[in-house]
């Protein structure tokens, strides 16, 4: 092979990595990033906050009551919490889903004027099979369920707590449906919404936040 020729080949191949490198980087800078969603968006002045007001690391779980993934979640988030204690706020934000959602979402804003918040979610989490159960709910026994915790089963009937909070209930749905968290729970990581749940993908979200900030 002449030189002629292998520098024609060189150059050839040169060119093709240039290609290749151009076209990658085209796709990179194409791709879509997260979005940031702001903490006016995503924290109200009623919404349930629990942990250090200052924490570097601020969740937002948009969940619903009735949701078995919620439910599922509620025992990882509490994990979480105590790892992380002091590094971590959660707020709480209501997308109601399913059918008795609002009523048990308006049973939980209730409860926490009462500061009976946190035991009321445990309380409704544990005992979801009973009255969010998809072939025969009796949401009629959440008042009898939350009994233990000194709240007058008169404050809890439907007719009294819905339209007590539907308001601020109405809000969050808004809200999370404005900003994507249309299916439960939705999780944002101080504003970036995470794509995958768990205990794996939010330790690791938290763990990035805490690690920039060093």
């Amino acid at each position: 092979m002449n030189n002629k020729k292998f520098l024609l080949i060189a150059f050839i191949v040169i060119a093709c990595v240039f290609v290749v490198i151009a076209n990658l980087n085209k796709k990179q800078t194409e791709a879509p990033t997260a979005k940031l969603v702001s903490s006016e968006v995503l924290i109200k002045v009623h919404s349930p906050i629990k942990g250090e007001q200052n924490a570097p690391v601020t969740i937002v779980e948009f969940l619903d009551p009735e949701c078995e993934a919620c439910r599922a979640m509620h025992p990882i988030i509490k994990q979480l919490m105590n790892e992380y204690e002091g590094k971590v706020r959660l707020v709480i934000r209501y997308m109601p889903l399913h059918k008795n959602s609002m009523y048990a979402a308006s049973v939980l804003e209730e409860a926490r004027e009462q500061n009976k918040f946190e035991e009321a979610l445990d309380i409704l989490f544990e005992s979801q099979p009973v009255w969010g159960n998809h072939q025969a709910p009796r949401p009629d026994l959440i008042p009898t369920f939350l009994e233990r915790l000194g709240i007058s089963k008169e404050s809890l009937k439907p007719e009294v707590v819905i339209p007590k909070h539907t308001a601020k209930i109405e809000i969050d749905k808004t809200d999370g449906f404005s900003i994507g968290a249309n299916r439960t729970p939705t999780f944002f990581v101080n504003g970036l919404m995470l794509e995958e749940i768990g205990y794996t993908p939010i330790k690791v979200a938290i763990e990035e936040v805490l690690a920039a900030k060093d």
